[in-house]
């Protein structure tokens, strides 16, 4: 969604008031690097205008354009469906590769969402954050029953949890390090099911003012210690192994 930050900045979405301004830097993008220009828009109310927004981007160098299906007011996605019509007349209207965004959850809205727009490819941001095992064909729990799936179809535990996940995210960071904010942030998106569960467990974590991967991979200990497992689910038809750094995968 459009950082709090976007409008006094005059940066994201908030750019959209000032197309002579967006069109400038894609082009000094385009002419200057070495490399493509990729763009992400979200959609004006107005059909039309979306559409002229594209091909503008397109004229000025963008190589390859993503396109949330939301316009910068409508910030919460459960609220506020993504217009996958609007992204299909914008996929229509350009030569450009297309990539989606929003209302995907699980790999059938990836499917749905391709059939619908036509486009290239998909992108998703809550849900993954939450889910980080998404386009592997894992789900949670909150869309076990989503769509036309059925329990004794998909509603299979899928061999992983979120816990599992997010071991492995800390694996990632102890190896390439980034701020402990984000860390913090990713552990309350990949724990908030389990954080349910044991509400206890998330108050003793937001009371740690100094994280450790140590206390982190403790504090993952104890939730299992503590049982109410939350798992992922996955297709039955479906089997799943590990790879090397841990991630399970699809196979037929």
């Amino acid at each position: 969604m459009p950082a709090a930050d976007c409008p006094e900045g005059n940066y994201g979405a908030f750019l959209m008031d000032n197309m002579p301004l967006i069109r400038s830097l894609v082009e000094k993008l385009a002419c200057n690097l070495q490399v493509p220009v990729s763009c992400k828009i979200r959609i004006f109310p107005d059909l039309q205008d979306t559409i002229a927004y594209a091909r503008m981007l397109e004229e000025a160098g963008c190589s390859l354009l993503a396109v949330h299906g939301r316009t910068r007011d409508e910030k919460d996605g459960r609220k506020f469906r993504a217009d996958w019509d609007a992204i299909r007349e914008v996929k229509k209207s350009v030569r450009i590769p297309v990539l989606a965004n929003g209302n995907i959850r699980h790999m059938e809205d990836v499917h749905s969402c391709l059939e619908h727009t036509g486009a290239d490819g998909v992108l998703s941001a809550e849900t993954l954050l939450e889910n980080p095992a998404l386009f592997a064909g894992f789900r949670t729990a909150e869309w076990r029953d989503c769509g036309n799936l059925d329990e004794s179809k998909n509603g299979e535990d899928g061999g992983l949890d979120q816990a599992d996940l997010l071991e492995e995210y800390l694996k990632l960071c102890e190896q390439y390090p980034v701020p402990w904010r984000i860390v913090r942030s990713h552990v309350h998106k990949m724990l908030g099911d389990w954080f349910k569960v044991h509400p206890e467990v998330r108050e003793e974590f937001n009371r740690q003012s100094k994280l450790t991967f140590e206390w982190l991979h403790d504090m993952v200990g104890k939730l299992r210690n503590l049982g109410g497992r939350v798992p992922l689910y996955a297709n039955a038809t479906s089997t799943w192994k590990a790879t090397e750094n841990g991630f399970p995968m699809s196979s037929s």
